[in-house]
């Protein structure tokens, strides 16, 4: 089985790029929260700040609840020293004040979900309240698409982030989420193009939104466009995704020194349920398991699925003497028999 290195992966749920809010824009509690939530990182973060600025002053408790989201310190520090721009009245009325804590408390219970636990079957019924308590903010659709996404949910993934572009057409980060969840059905490509270039416009400064487009280039057999793209992300002075290898399920499958099995849920014991969770599962350098996003398989399965195979170890897989990443294929089969 021959190893395919592939410059820059992009399975469901394994690309986490985040890019800038609109130019000018500067970043509000909402938005900054549903970012963390939804895995962007504390560095990432902190440069948004820092090149737009907030509009609100973040007190001791919004702070707290931050690093309860595991915001790390370069967030927190461009936080306290961020230029505060009020693009709007400082002054909100009741229901207006009411709604964003209620946004604001869901998303900080999704963050802590989302990432330490790492079940996105168990942060997405707080991401839906978030939706519910602001239903006007793009950026609470994008993060329950992404949740949606890593759970298999594709097409309804997909109708979040055309809510969110419906709400704001401008937003280069709606544009990026929509094209890779589109990436993931064999019909859209065609539109998934679209919406990263549209991204790739709107962003021109941002290197990662260059790296996705590549992705996407890639994947459509445009290596020139992919090289070319790849080449501006890097003259912009970001950081390409790491170099990695699709090993196919059957060989992985041969690397793995510790297996526990699922557990067989009683809901789905119950209703009589059988069938099989098909994953696409990154694997790190030292064989644990390092992402997961389900692809296909029975709801009441998934998350059993998802709890076993976290727990599985692989041998390191080497490339020219080098431990490397590797990207493969799991299916976890439930079967009553």
């Amino acid at each position: 089985m021959k190893l395919f290195i592939i410059s820059v992966l992009m399975l469901s749920g394994l690309t986490f790029a985040q890019i800038e809010a609109p130019r000018g824009k500067a970043l509000n509690q909402i938005e900054l929260t549903a970012l963390l939530a939804t895995g962007s990182t504390s560095e990432r973060l902190a440069r948004l700040v820092q090149d737009r600025g907030i509009d609100f002053t973040p007190d001791e408790v919004f702070l707290k609840s931050l690093q309860e989201d595991e915001a790390g310190d370069p967030l927190l520090t461009a936080l306290k020293s961020a230029g505060v721009r009020r693009e709007a009245p400082s002054s909100k009325d009741p229901a207006t004040s009411m709604k964003d804590s209620a946004a604001l408390a869901h998303l900080h219970r999704a963050a802590q979900l989302n990432r330490n636990n790492f079940h996105p079957q168990e942060a997405e019924p707080e991401f839906r309240e978030a939706v519910a308590a602001d239903p006007d903010n793009p950026f609470v659709h994008l993060a329950l698409g992404k949740i949606l996404a890593r759970s298999g949910k594709t097409g309804e993934a997909i109708a979040e982030g055309r809510t969110a572009l419906n709400l704001q057409p401008d937003s280069a980060e709606a544009h990026l989420d929509l094209g890779d969840v589109l990436l993931q059905s064999s019909t859209q490509h065609r539109e998934a193009l679209e919406q990263l270039q549209e991204a790739v416009t709107l962003a021109p400064s941002d290197a990662l939104t260059h790296y996705s487009y590549a992705t996407a280039l890639s994947l459509a057999g445009d290596k020139e466009g992919a090289a070319q793209q790849r080449k501006i992300g890097e003259e912009l002075g970001g950081n390409p995704s790491p170099i990695r290898v699709f090993v196919g399920g059957m060989v992985m499958q041969a690397k793995l020194i510790s297996k526990p099995p699922p557990h067989y849920p009683r809901e789905a014991k119950a209703a009589h349920i059988e069938g099989k969770v098909r994953m696409n599962v990154l694997v790190g350098k030292d064989g644990a398991v390092k992402d997961i996003a389900v692809r296909s398989g029975d709801t009441l399965l998934s998350e059993a699925a998802i709890r076993a195979v976290w727990k599985w170890r692989y041998q390191p897989t080497l490339l020219n003497g080098q431990a490397v990443e590797v990207a493969t294929e799991v299916d976890v089969i439930f079967n009553l028999k």
